[in-house]
């Protein structure tokens, strides 16, 4: 290998513990190649809690001049460093495997360099990626593919492809003339002979003229599919390509921007920061390994292990932003992740990055199909399998939301609280303990600390989402609501709940009608009755005037058919009946109608006097629009709000234009705020319908307004690409398949216990209120039978008094004729007695006329 005999012409007199004198902690940082990384180094150290120096190496060497590895060697001690950092160099190669410090290699090492322990590659070499790009090619079953590369070890790759895929594989090197004529050129002759899979092993300079070209040529379209893999650490923009929907996937070294291991925040998010942070975090793990003893204790460490062992091996892993690290004796990574990623979008709460994570490639598994997962993230990958739920307890944010989340015996604490497990109830800790029993883990619970399930605000996401954003919990176990905008920053389990938006008001003062009784039949039935009865009296009249019934009650009375006609249908005892058979017909066809009638108003009576009446002016949530009566709105910030927020619906619509424009302080701030103001006010509250259906059980006084809307589905959040996800959602599955979840829903929503007014109306008592109509129709009969009776009083006394001279004339009369025939007084006394019997039969005769007919 190069350089043996020149490292050890430069360093035979040089002393192993020459070099004692520099600084343990001391890190230098090589010609870092943009000036970012001065900041994130500083931002790094302060964020890990380390006392790490750091020294800034903007010098570089190349060749194999003796004068340069002496320079490199000088700079070295002269810094007293006693780890580096930074892109690979010959010279401090050399240097630092003399000086017996690691060298931290952030790109790749040449394939030919020779391995040694101090030299740890923190990016996998060339065999890693012909590897990786072997299966893809095998898993995908692309058959002809166009390569075009730009650096030596993507020349190695090629060389290897081609070796194995002589026929199918076409490479062009645009080293030596990356321009955008000659790209074109390379691409018109793939595209000439119909090649419609493409690689791209390029920097990130010629990877964007690359597909700039095609996309000039339109090649990004489908069918052609693209490959960029990144090998040189180097970030590749591909936002530029989202709009042109290209099927497009980058190969990388893993970014796992879902590790709670890793310090890297916000727009740091480069895969250059990701290998710096990584190398900082070993160097710091060795510090720990050798109880800080830096440099010296690693010397001691290396004589204990003999010259053919490694301090790294089995005794040096972490956890960071590239991934699981680990180290073979020859300084290179044990395993290594690479991320396939496809081009999609990811919007979060405090930046608009691009995210690409899809799938994982790795590579110490001994098949291909071990080794490729297209659609599993990293995190799932590495616990696929394996028991994902480790002693350490779950981190559970929640919030208090009865009947999902409700303080034991309804008494919050004084006091904050860490753990909350013995202090919550309710139907989602049920399910958690479920859960728990299914997947074997434990939790501890916290209760979020704005009290809000989590919105995008103009300073980025609150409540229970920022806290699974910002990686302070690994679940939020809430009713939450499942929404296209929350599962770009967290995601969600499968439904374990589906729900719907429930408008709920106060049920409004019941009001007592003094004719309660008239209830059991419409309006328009009685007005039916009443002319079916003046209709049936008519008839009878006429056929018994035909007839000619001349009974004691005869029927060809009008007066008499209206009464008879009366007080059949009020079962009043009559002793007269018509003898006609058309009449008789007549009668008992009422009598039919008569008992139909009578026996339904019986049947509903009982209920109808013991049931009050209640107006609501509303009979749906679209309702509330275009009334008056009742203010409504929802929780401000909450998924309902950003409903009507953004609706297409017009009622909806207008009823957002009030909730927001009209009656400001329609919205409330908590859920607890909107149903006490619906018992305070006459306010009609929106929010999800199992919350609604559990206050309603609870409080008679409210009530459920038409049916719910907007369904959607209740989840348990976890943190993006969560290993959690996938078994959780297994759980939830089984627990509904086993019909946990239905018994569970049935303990926290019992039916409510108030009672209905229909199925009491037998036992229940008729109070005086309800009763008073029918002594109002008694009192009213009373009053009117006195009037009449009056009028008939006047009526016949002042008949009376113009019957009176009459009769005196005739008195006269008589007198006078008395006196003219007295001579013959026997005479006339015997015919005064038969002129008093004829007065009184005439009289006799008058009165049973006028009892008649009149």
């Amino acid at each position: 290998m190069r350089f043996t005999g020149i490292l050890t012409l430069v360093f035979l007199a040089d002393s192993i513990y020459g070099t004692e004198q520099q600084d343990i902690r001391r890190v230098g940082i090589l010609h870092p190649s943009q000036t970012s990384v001065f900041v994130l180094i500083d931002d790094l150290l302060i964020r890990m809690g380390t006392n790490i120096t750091v020294t800034y190496i903007n010098s570089t060497f190349s060749g194999d001049n003796l004068d340069q590895y002496q320079t490199a060697d000088e700079i070295v001690k002269t810094l007293k460093i006693s780890a580096l950092i930074g892109h690979f160099s010959e010279t401090f190669a050399v240097a630092t495997e003399h000086n017996r410090i690691p060298y931290f290699v952030t790109n790749m090492v040449p394939w030919d360099w020779r391995q040694h322990r101090f030299l740890i590659r923190i990016i996998p070499d060339t065999s890693v990626y012909r590897m990786a790009i072997c299966d893809i090619l095998k898993y995908f079953n692309w058959m002809r593919v166009g390569i075009l590369y730009d650096n030596d070890a993507a020349s190695q790759v090629v060389i290897n492809l081609i070796g194995n895929y002589t026929d199918r594989i076409k490479a062009f090197d645009i080293r030596y003339n990356s321009t955008s004529a000659n790209v074109r050129l390379a691409l018109k002759e793939l595209r000439d002979n119909y090649y419609e899979k493409f690689i791209i092993l390029c920097s990130s300079k010629n990877a964007d003229i690359v597909l700039t070209q095609a996309l000039y040529l339109s090649l990004l379209s489908r069918p052609n599919t693209w490959l960029v893999v990144n090998m040189v650490v180097d970030d590749i923009a591909l936002d530029k390509y989202i709009d042109s929907r290209a099927n497009m996937t980058s190969l990388s070294l893993m970014l796992d921007a879902n590790t709670s291991f890793c310090a890297l925040t916000g727009s740091n998010w480069t895969l250059t920061n990701a290998v710096y942070h990584d190398s900082l975090k070993i160097y710091q793990a060795m510090l720990d390994f050798n109880n800080g003893s830096g440099r010296f204790a690693m010397l001691k460490t290396l004589r204990q292990h003999g010259e053919s062992g490694n301090f790294l091996e089995n005794e040096i892993t972490i956890d960071g932003c590239t991934g699981h690290v680990e180290f073979t004796k020859a300084g290179k990574r044990k395993e290594t992740f690479l991320r396939m990623s496809t081009l999609a979008t990811l919007k979060n709460g405090t930046t608009n990055d691009t995210d690409y994570q899809s799938g994982t490639w790795r590579s110490l598994k001994d098949t291909m199909h071990k080794r490729i997962e297209p659609s599993r993230s990293y995190d799932s990958v590495m616990r696929m399998g394996d028991d994902i739920f480790s002693n350490e307890p779950l981190r559970i944010t929640t919030i208090i939301e009865p009947p999902f989340i409700q303080w034991k015996n309804d008494t919050p604490l004084s006091h904050p609280i860490y753990n909350l497990n013995d202090h919550l109830e309710g139907f989602c800790i049920s399910v958690l303990d479920e859960m728990a029993k299914l997947l074997d883990f434990t939790y501890n619970l916290t209760l979020v600390p704005d009290g809000k399930f989590g919105s995008l605000k103009s300073h980025g996401w609150t409540g229970m989402v920022r806290v699974l954003f910002e990686k302070e919990a690994d679940i939020a176990l809430a009713p939450f609501q499942i929404t296209p905008k929350r599962s770009m920053a967290v995601d969600f389990t499968k439904p374990f709940m589906t729900k719907g938006t429930s408008v709920v008001v106060k049920k409004p003062d019941r009001s007592v009608s003094p004719f309660q009784f008239l209830s059991p039949l419409s309006k328009y039935v009685w007005i039916a009755i009443f002319l079916c009865f003046v209709t049936t009296a008519l008839m009878l009249f006429a056929t018994s005037r035909v007839n000619n019934d001349r009974k004691p009650k005869c029927m060809h009375n009008l007066r008499e058919s209206f009464w008879y006609i009366w007080g059949t249908i009020l079962r009043g005892n009559l002793t007269g009946s018509p003898t006609g058979i058309s009449s008789r017909i007549v009668s008992s066809a009422w009598w039919f109608f008569s008992l139909i009638i009578i026996s339904i108003y019986t049947a509903n009576l009982a209920a109808f006097l013991t049931i009050s009446n209640a107006h609501i002016p509303i009979d749906s949530a679209a309702d509330l629009a275009d009334q008056t009566d009742f203010d409504y709105g929802t929780v401000d910030g909450s998924q309902i709000e950003n409903f009507f927020k953004h609706t297409n619906i017009s009622h909806y619509a207008k009823m957002w234009a009030h909730m927001h424009l009209l009656s400001k302080e329609s919205m409330v701030r908590r859920v607890e705020n909107g149903f006490d103001r619906v018992l305070r006010e006459k306010y009609a509250f929106l929010w999800d319908s199992p919350v609604v259906r559990h206050h309603i059980a609870n409080d008679c006084g409210l009530t459920e307004i038409g049916s719910p809307f907007d369904l959607k589905g209740y989840g348990i959040a976890t943190q993006k690409g969560s290993i959690y996800t996938e078994q959780l959602s297994w759980a939830t599955l089984k627990l509904n398949d086993e019909g946990i979840l239905y018994r569970l829903e049935g303990k926290w929503w019992r039916r409510p216990n108030c009672p209905d007014p229909r199925q009491s109306a037998k036992s229940k008592a008729i109070e005086i209120n309800v009763a008073s109509g029918m002594f109002i129709v008694l009192l009213g009969g009373i009053v009117l039978s006195i009037l009449v009776f009056l009028g008939e009083m006047v009526y016949y006394r002042a008949r009376s008094k113009s019957k009176k001279p009459i009769e005196e004339r005739e008195e006269n009369n008589i007198h006078s004729s008395g006196n003219h025939v007295g001579n013959n007084a026997e005479t006339s006394s015997k015919d005064d007695e038969v002129r008093t019997v004829l007065s009184r039969t005439l009289s006799i005769g008058e009165n049973c006329v006028h009892n008649r007919w009149e």
